[in-house]
Parts: structure tokens; C-alpha cells; sequence
């Protein structure tokens, strides 16, 4: 005659080890990391090489100062694509040959490409120029290389006279020679 073993078991104790189980084969089943992905995000691309606070830098052109630009936090990066991350927001003063301003700008955020000589503004972007003229919009380009300032969004241009609103906008850098490329609408101040 066969001899029979049973086991008993704590209903209490069972229930607490089959949660365990369970919540470690959950645990251990989501844990799963694409190489790829963890590469990428750990790669030296991710974090800035050199972090500037409260800069105020001058770039000239021929020994003249034609931009100024200005803000609390410049991250910049390098490797494959190369760019500069303003963060905290960005000011720019554009001036001319007597180093009167010709033209300023505002944005919440920035990044510029270092190969590419272009900056592309976003959130809240004003653009005065020396006419007393108020540019407003979301996004906005500066292309260094073409000295041309350029967006596809929404725009409103604010004048001594009018208020012209419209999608899409290309300029000088300086916003004295500038086409709203659709006009949506135009009203007469005075």
C-alpha cells in the first residue's frame, strides 16, 4: 500500500505568496528595455556639454557688433547634430552699422543649430523693430547665413496705424522690410 503525503496549506499564506509571485512575474515581464532606446537615452547627445547662466554674449561681423543676445540659462550640445537649448527664454538686440538697435526679440524658448547657422524661436515671440512695429507669434526662424527671419504660423503685426493679421511671414532680420504672406485680416487704428 502506497503511502499518501498531503500538505497543508495556510489559506492566509498561500494568498500573500501567489500576490508575490505574481506581482514579481509582473515586475520582471515590464522590465524589458529595448537596447536601442536605452542607448539613446543615455547618450552623451542628451546632456548639454557646457551649461551658461545669466549670459549676455556679442557676436559681430567685421569687427561690428550686429547681435547681442541675452538670457538666464544656454545649454549647449555637441556630437552629431551640434545645437544650443535656451531653455528659460532668449532676448536679441539686432544693430546696425552705429550700433543703434535696429531690432529686438523675445521668446519663451529657443534652440540653434550650429551647423546650419538658424534659430528657431517658440512661445510668446515678439519682434520690435525701430519703427515702433510689434511682430507676435509662436514660432519664428532666424536663418544667420540669408540675415532672413521667417514663420508658416499665425502672425499679427501691430503698426502706429493698423493691426494686419495673417499666416505666414518672411523678412529682413532687422523686421523693417517684411510680407505677411496670407492676410486675414487688417483694421485701421485711427
Amino acid at each position: 500500500m502506497k503511502r499518501v503525503q498531503c500538505l497543508k496549506i495556510n489559506v492566509q499564506g498561500s494568498r500573500f505568496c501567489c500576490l508575490l509571485i505574481f506581482n514579481f512575474l509582473l515586475l520582471f515581464a515590464s522590465c524589458e528595455n529595448d537596447m536601442t532606446e536605452v542607448a539613446t537615452a543615455t547618450s552623451e547627445n542628451n546632456f548639454p556639454s557646457t551649461t551658461y547662466v545669466d549670459y549676455d554674449v556679442l557676436y559681430s561681423d567685421s569687427a561690428i557688433v550686429r547681435v547681442r543676445l541675452k538670457g538666464k540659462t544656454m545649454e549647449q550640445y555637441d556630437g552629431e547634430i551640434a545645437h544650443d537649448e535656451f531653455k528659460d527664454g532668449v532676448h536679441l538686440w539686432f544693430f546696425d552699422q552705429e550700433k543703434k538697435v535696429e531690432s529686438e526679440m523675445t521668446a519663451n524658448y529657443a534652440t540653434r543649430k550650429r551647423t546650419s547657422n538658424k534659430m528657431e524661436a517658440k512661445g510668446n515671440v515678439v519682434v520690435f523693430n525701430k519703427k515702433g512695429e510689434k511682430l507676435n507669434t509662436e514660432q519664428l526662424t532666424w536663418d544667420v547665413n540669408t540675415k532672413k527671419i521667417y514663420t508658416e504660423e499665425h502672425v499679427r503685426i501691430t503698426t502706429a496705424d493698423k493691426i494686419i493679421t495673417g499666416k505666414g511671414l518672411i523678412s529682413d532680420e532687422t523686421f523693417t522690410n517684411y510680407r505677411v504672406k496670407n492676410i486675414t485680416g487688417q483694421i485701421r487704428l485711427q
